[in-house]
């Protein structure tokens, strides 16, 4: 049995997308407890740039994937962020790697399932 490359790398993709997703709901719902006025403006913020993709990752679009991955870039910068103040280290290692699960994940569906649909 041989394992596919292109659904790794789709899986890969899928939990770090959906990792961020979640990640960033939980945290400003219930585990930071962000002030009332302030967690609509959070969630857009930050949430909204994820709904961008969620279509063509979910439906495998080969081009959706490839601009992805400049989505990645930016929560993996948001989780360094994070990570350096003492309070939301945690949440910030968890951004990155979530983030850098999310980027090879798209870096190496980009790469395995265009030669796919190339032959």
């Amino acid at each position: 049995m041989q394992i596919n490359n292109v659904v790794i790398a789709r899986w890969t993709t899928l939990a770090g997308y959906f990792g961020l997703l979640i990640g960033i709901y939980v945290w400003h719902i219930f585990i930071n407890e962000t002030p009332d006025h302030a967690i609509s403006i959070m969630l857009i913020v930050q949430l909204g740039p994820l709904m961008f993709p969620l279509r063509g990752l979910l439906a495998g679009r080969i081009y959706t994937h490839a601009w992805a991955m400049y989505l990645a870039i930016f929560y993996f910068v948001v989780g360094v962020w994070y990570a350096s103040a003492d309070e939301d280290i945690w949440y910030g290692l968890y951004l990155i790697a979530c983030s850098l699960f999310f980027f090879a994940g798209t870096v190496l569906y980009t790469r395995y399932a265009s030669r796919q649909a190339a032959n």
